[in-house]
């Protein structure tokens, strides 16, 4: 029975969002029948066509239509219950807009079902620090999204930027193979990939979006020729993207015992409450002390990544151990400290 209903689903033709919504929309006004849906401009479907959008379709939209029939006609009518209805279709508004306003600017949303408006919606997205990227950067995006997709992944040459890159030959493309695209934050595109010279997914490496250099005549990112052999791991064994990153707290790996700390730090009683019951790693422990004060423990985590964790908090932090991310979070407190302290205040300029 399961098999017959795979491939019963295997054939069934997919369906098309904006035809889902628009009927969606006509069953929450009264009760239709097959002929009347069928004559509907804006629809454009034939019977056994919307028979498989009642059956199949807007189930698997997480709707349920009721089919009855008219006691006076002998018709079968179709209507949605308004209350469910009405709730489904004000939480895909929301994901909608949740979906448009963190894709929007990064990706190339234009002419999809994301790119819409969405009206009506109660959801805002607000990410700090965005990075502003321009049209070649899109381009860009698409051609590593697309080499990504295939089994193993197609070859590209990436020009690219790093944060300390001064020298120009720095900017000679490069060869890799596309692993796919992380989304950090709700502002950040990292583009993770193998080098020619990869002789385990530990020496994959991690492009950020807005560092690709676009050329006189390409966006940064370009096809090679396709059989250029990879490295010969990726052929048998090709990565998930959540074992490229620590789910939940950073993008970078802690893949050598020399990058590994655990972090165990002392929130005080005013920040305990802001704190408690979030997660950032899969292994986290949390212990209430007497006062109200919370200590928190995860690990093992990078330690850069451990860092700037622990300096996002303003204040109201402790941090207990291990002993090296000590030492690195005082080391660069210290630095800072010393920088600021160095500063000579300005009058601002008008």
């Amino acid at each position: 029975m399961k098999k017959q209903n795979a491939d019963r689903a295997a054939r069934t033709p997919k369906a098309d969002p904006l035809k889902v919504e628009k009927l969606v929309e006509l069953l929450l006004q009264r009760a239709w029948t097959y002929a009347e849906l069928e004559q509907h401009p804006e629809l454009e479907l034939k019977r056994r066509s919307l028979q498989t959008y009642v059956k199949h379709h807007l189930p698997a939209a997480g709707y349920k239509p009721e089919v009855s029939t008219d006691g006076v006609r002998g018709e079968v009518l179709i209507r949605l219950p308004t209350q469910d209805a009405g709730d489904r279709q004000a939480v895909d508004r929301a994901l909608r807009a949740l979906a448009r306003g963190m894709m929007e600017g990064f990706f190339p949303i234009e002419g999809t079902d994301f790119g819409r408006p969405v009206k009506r919606s109660p959801v805002l997205v607000i990410a700090s620090g965005r990075p502003v990227l321009t049209e070649a950067h899109r381009k860009a995006l698409m051609h590593w999204i697309n080499a990504s997709s295939f089994d193993p992944p197609r070859p590209v040459q990436i020009r690219y930027r790093a944060p300390g890159d001064t020298d120009e030959g720095a900017l000679r493309p490069r060869t890799v193979w596309p692993l796919g695209v992380i989304f950090r934050d709700g502002r950040r595109v990292y583009l993770p990939a193998l080098t020619e010279d990869a002789t385990s997914i530990r020496d994959r490496r991690l492009f950020a979006l807005e560092r690709v250099v676009p050329g006189p005549r390409d966006c940064g990112v370009t096809k090679v020729d396709a059989r250029i052999a990879p490295p010969a791991f990726l052929v048998t064994q090709r990565p998930e993207l959540a074992r490229l990153v620590e789910p939940g707290f950073g993008v970078v790996l802690a893949d050598s015992k020399a990058d590994r700390v655990t972090v165990h730090v002392r929130f005080d009683a005013r920040q305990a409450g802001y704190v408690r019951g979030r997660q950032w790693h899969r292994k986290q422990r949390e212990r209430v002390l007497d006062d109200g004060a919370l200590e928190l423990t995860f690990g093992p985590v990078d330690l850069r990544e451990a860092v700037g964790w622990c300096s996002q908090w303003i204040e109201g932090i402790t941090v207990l151990g291990d002993e090296r991310l000590r030492h690195a979070y005082v080391e660069s407190l210290e630095k800072r400290l010393k920088t600021q302290r160095a500063v000579t205040p300005s009058t601002p300029r008008e």
